[in-house]
């Protein structure tokens, strides 16, 4: 760093010995004739270095921690579906979508049924779905269906139990050539 002052030219740089914090300043004069003096720094205090480790913890909680638990609030607003007391409906298209998992109370880590009526316009193909968690990417966990005639399809897929504790699920059905739709639902542990 250059500092100019009247007749003097400052040049500034810190140098660090072991544990002591030294400046140089070099000051040239008119005559082109260099000084150097070298000034010892004290090194931070013990409260300094406790105050920035405060504040480096602060901030990791602000940017880090706090976004992961404020998610986690959000996605229980998003439940569009109470799969223990019923059957849950969305509409793609000109179609009504319904889920029905059974047996309920809809439990993780047991087998489960799946089943999905179609009522209106119909897929090229059989519908599948792909269970999931609100806002995490998870491996293939799907559910292949069978048709029973008349709209009506069927298969039997496993919950899993998040190591994590969350219970908030998501079924999103695919039907082939129209699109997908998503239920969010909560699961028992």
């Amino acid at each position: 760093m250059l500092h100019e002052s009247g007749a003097f030219i400052c040049k500034i740089q810190g140098i660090k010995f072991s544990t002591l914090f030294y400046a140089e300043i070099k000051m040239i004069d008119s005559n082109d004739k260099t000084k150097s003096h070298f000034i010892q720094l004290r090194p931070p205090s013990r409260n300094t270095q406790l105050l920035s480790g405060v504040w480096i913890g602060m901030l990791f909680f602000i940017t880090i921690i706090f976004p992961i638990a404020a998610q986690a609030r959000d996605f229980s607003k998003m439940i569009n579906c109470d799969v223990h007391h019923g059957t849950c409906t969305q509409k793609l298209q000109d179609t009504d979508i319904i889920l029905d998992i059974s047996p309920k109370p809809v439990k993780a880590m047991t087998d489960l049924k799946f089943t999905i009526t179609l009522t209106g316009k119909q897929g090229v193909s059989e519908p599948f779905i792909d269970l999931g968690m609100p806002g995490m990417k998870m491996g293939p966990n799907r559910v292949l269906l069978k048709s029973n005639g008349k709209g009506v399809y069927s298969g039997t897929g496993t919950i899993v139990r998040c190591p994590s504790g969350k219970k908030i699920w998501k079924a999103t059905v695919i039907v082939p050539d129209m699109g997908s739709v998503e239920f969010i639902f909560d699961v028992i542990y």
